[in-house]
């Protein structure tokens, strides 16, 4: 089982990044098929998971490589225009957020209703930011990333003009990203550098935490429920996982 984080884990989904739900205008032709993604991904072949100290996960070797697919992808995304950036970094998130949940909850329908049924209350960005904040998947600062994101793709999601990543208050708010590098170096000062940085981070660190919850390597939510009783306990009890 692995060792996580209680500040950083190195987390962050059947991928369907660039399907009917997300429409990115302006993309251009450099923009990854879906099928391509859906087979980057699925070449991720997890490995054991090291702890490095008492607050951060080491990314073992074998996933350095596995990893070097990820970043690939990021690139490609950072060669496309600020709109297709942010719109496709808040889809990556909002469908890898939405299978950590699934990958964490109990295994059941009342789960998926949860987070992709119809109307599901799980179902957008921004609960899905707070739900995975809420039951200790992210961090507070991958928290306020994600927020940060989210804030951006709204305002480029619904202003057809006169938006960029160098307007006032974006950069405002780009600036407030945490910076946080796997290599502890440090950051783009600011614009589509700081955040490609922060925000690419962000997503490789919840995808692996989803590929290895799905693979066992990291607990899914602890099972507390429990029935009451007048007949004393035979038994120490134990930490329960749902399944």
């Amino acid at each position: 089982m692995g060792y996580w984080s209680r500040r950083r884990c190195c987390a962050p989904i059947g991928l369907s990044i660039f399907n009917s739900r997300h429409t990115f205008m302006g993309c251009g032709k450099g923009i990854p098929k879906a099928e391509e993604i859906v087979r980057i991904i699925e070449g991720l072949q997890m490995n054991s998971i090291v702890p490095a100290d008492g607050e951060h996960v080491a990314i073992v070797e074998r996933e350095k490589e596995e990893l070097d697919s990820l970043n690939r992808f990021m690139k490609r995304v950072g060669e496309q225009d600020e709109r297709a950036i942010v719109l496709a970094l808040a889809a990556f998130i909002e469908d890898t957020l939405g299978g950590l949940l699934i990958a964490y909850f109990r295994d059941c329908k009342a789960t998926r209703d949860l987070v992709n049924g119809f109307n599901a209350p799980l179902g957008t960005l921004s609960s899905r930011i707070k739900a995975a904040f809420a039951f200790g998947l992210s961090t507070e600062d991958q928290f306020k990333d994600l927020e940060i994101l989210r804030k951006i793709r709204n305002n480029f999601a619904h202003d057809w003009e006169g938006v960029s990543l160098q307007r006032n208050d974006i950069a405002a708010m780009i600036g407030q990203l945490s910076g946080y590098t796997f290599d502890g170096k440090v950051a783009p000062s600011g614009g589509k550098e700081r955040l490609l940085s922060s925000l690419s981070n962000c997503c490789v660190e919840l995808y692996l935490f989803k590929e290895r919850i799905e693979s066992n390597k990291a607990s899914k939510a602890p099972d507390v429920s429990h029935r009451l009783t007048t007949t004393p306990p035979t038994e120490r009890g134990r930490t329960r996982y749902v399944n």
